[in-house]
């Protein structure tokens, strides 16, 4: 599996997931173990989720939160990317 595989729309997914429960597991962790890959992989897509303007963090990207784009693309479902 490559970071390719994992949608920002699947990412945004996963720290809203996060965020509703406030704890571990980590956005990450989630997607390394929805999709069955390493989490080095998938915390590489969270990386570029938050490159898209998608995620805002302050000290870990693990820790992040949607940004109002993010919000948006979780509400329509958003195109893969």
């Amino acid at each position: 599996m490559k970071v390719a595989d994992i949608s920002d729309a699947d990412v945004v997914q996963a720290v809203a997931e996060y965020q509703r429960h406030t704890a571990p597991p980590f956005p990450h962790e989630i997607l390394a173990r929805r999709f069955g890959c390493a989490e080095k992989v998938a915390y590489r897509a969270v990386e570029r989720a938050g490159r898209h303007g998608l995620i805002e963090y302050g000290v870990s990207l693990r820790t992040g939160w949607l940004t109002d784009a993010g919000e948006g693309l979780l509400q329509r479902g958003g195109p893969a990317t």
